[in-house]
C-alpha cells in the first residue's frame, strides 16, 4: 500500500511539475513583440480582430485575391502582422487564423468554413512552420480554390508528395527546430516541383515578430531583413501564379 500511495505521489508530481513547464513555455514562446502594433494600423488597409482571435487585414483597393496566414505552434497570429500589413498594401484581403490552444492545425477545418464568407475569387496561403503544414492539410482536406503556398521554416512529417498547388520553400540556414537533416527529411514528404530557397544566416524565428523561441539559434541577419525577404519572395512567387490552375 506504501509502495502504491509513493507511486501516485511521484506520477502527480510528474503530472505538476509537465503542467507548470507547459504553462511556462506558453507565457514565454510566440508572444508578439510591442512593434507588431505599429502594423495594425496603417494606410491603404483597416484590421479588424473577432471574438475568437482570428485577424483580418482588408486593403481598401482590393486585387480580389487573398491570403491566409497560418501561425506556428504556439505563436500568436498578430506576430505576422507586418508581413499581414505588407500583402494588405497590395491589394490581398489578408486573413489570420487562431488556432485553438495556439495550434494552426486545430484551424483547418474552421478556416475552410471562413473563406465561404469573403468576397475573394482565389486564395494563396503562407504558413510558418506548424502553419506550413496546416496550409497543406486544409488544401488537400477541402475544395478550396488555392492558386499558390510559401512554406515558411516548416517541418514536414506528413506526405504532400502528390499535392499540386505550386509551393515555395523558405528556409533559413541556422535554423534550430529545423536543421539541414530534419529539411531534407522533410523534402521527401513534398512534390518534386517545390522551389526552395535559401536565406543565409536565417534562424526559425524571424519569419515572425515574437518575443522567444526555445531550441532556435540566433540568426547572424537582422530580423526586419528576414522577413523582409520572406514577404518580397513570397510577393513575387505568387504573382507568376495569378491566375494559373494548380499543375499549370
Amino acid at each position: 500500500m506504501q509502495m502504491l500511495q509513493k507511486l501516485t505521489l511521484i506520477f502527480l508530481g510528474l503530472l505538476l511539475f509537465g503542467l507548470v513547464l507547459l504553462l511556462v513555455w506558453y507565457r514565454i514562446d510566440g508572444i508578439p513583440v510591442e512593434n507588431t502594433r505599429e502594423f495594425l494600423i496603417g494606410n491603404g488597409y483597416t484590421y479588424t480582430q473577432d471574438k475568437y482571435g482570428d485577424l483580418l487585414f482588408t486593403p481598401e483597393a482590393s486585387n480580389g485575391s487573398g491570403i491566409v496566414i497560418m501561425h506556428g505552434a504556439l505563436i500568436m497570429p498578430q506576430s505576422y502582422a507586418k508581413s499581414a500589413a505588407f500583402f494588405a498594401r497590395l491589394g490581398y484581403t489578408v486573413y489570420l487564423p487562431n488556432g485553438r490552444g495556439r495550434l494552426s492545425i486545430a484551424a483547418v477545418d474552421k478556416v475552410a468554413e471562413r473563406l465561404q464568407e469573403f468576397d475573394v475569387k482565389d486564395w494563396y496561403f503562407i504558413g510558418h512552420s506548424m502553419g506550413g503544414m496546416a496550409s497543406l492539410e486544409t488544401i488537400s482536406r477541402h475544395s478550396i480554390n488555392a492558386k499558390a503556398v510559401a512554406l515558411w521554416a516548416t517541418a514536414m512529417p506528413s506526405n504532400y508528395s502528390d499535392q499540386k498547388v505550386p509551393i515555395l520553400f523558405i528556409w533559413g540556414d541556422n535554423d534550430g527546430l529545423l536543421p539541414i537533416e530534419r529539411f531534407r527529411i522533410g523534402q521527401s514528404n513534398l512534390p518534386a516541383g517545390v522551389e526552395y530557397v535559401t536565406l543565409p544566416g536565417a534562424n526559425h524565428k524571424n519569419f515572425a515578430m515574437y518575443t522567444h523561441q526555445f531550441f532556435d539559434n540566433d540568426a547572424t541577419i537582422d530580423w526586419m531583413e528576414q522577413i523582409d525577404f520572406a514577404n518580397q519572395t513570397t510577393a513575387d512567387f505568387f504573382a507568376r501564379h495569378q491566375g494559373k490552375t494548380a499543375g499549370t
